[in-house]
């Protein structure tokens, strides 16, 4: 077989697994900072919550998560919330902390109870529309669980539940939205 069959130049144009690893947060960042603002100015959504549990991940939840994570652990709540500016600031309640990317918003030690943390965080900010990954149409957008919800809805009670509302655009739209960075690799894949 000679060394220029097309197997052998594509095994030449990919990276070592830790440059892979490099490159891909490099992408999620950018992503993080231009992607997440865009979609929820388009979708008119002030916070987008997603909850999952270790063994049970949100379809979404490992593509919002830096390398080399893989999924939720334990319980992980990633919140974003829009600012009047447009810029979104992006929270973390979860015990394992994901660098610069997610800024932590939990202390199990100093802030007791993780949905408690979370509905005070929520009613500081007193968003008017709040998504949550619950879909009918879409497997996608469909990744918080029954417990999760049933928690969700306990601890953020009538007023504020009435405010959730389908954030499977959100989701599809990560899912979907791929950065300049990214279309230039896809070719040679």
């Amino acid at each position: 077989m000679s060394s220029h069959t097309p197997t052998n130049n594509y095994r030449h144009r990919l990276l070592p697994l830790r440059q892979q690893l490099e490159v891909q947060n490099k992408w999620l960042r950018e992503r993080l900072e231009t992607v997440i603002p865009a979609l929820m100015a388009r979708e008119k959504m002030d916070m987008w919550v997603i909850i999952a549990r270790e063994y049970n991940d949100d379809p979404v939840m490992p593509t919002l998560l830096p390398q080399p994570e893989t999924g939720a652990r334990r319980r992980t709540m990633l919140l974003f919330c829009r600012n009047a500016d447009g810029s979104v600031d992006r929270l973390t309640l979860a015990r394992y902390g994901y660098g610069d990317f997610y800024r932590p918003a939990w202390n199990p030690e100093e802030d007791g109870d993780q949905y408690a943390c979370l509905v005070r965080h929520i009613r500081e900010r007193n968003p008017q529309t709040i998504g949550i990954n619950l879909s009918r149409e879409f497997a996608f957008g469909d990744g918080l669980s029954q417990t999760e919800f049933v928690q969700l809805a306990d601890g953020l009670g009538a007023e504020l539940m009435g405010r959730t509302r389908s954030a499977e655009r959100l989701c599809l739209g990560w899912l979907e939205t791929r950065i300049p960075a990214e279309l230039t690799v896809y070719p040679g894949l």
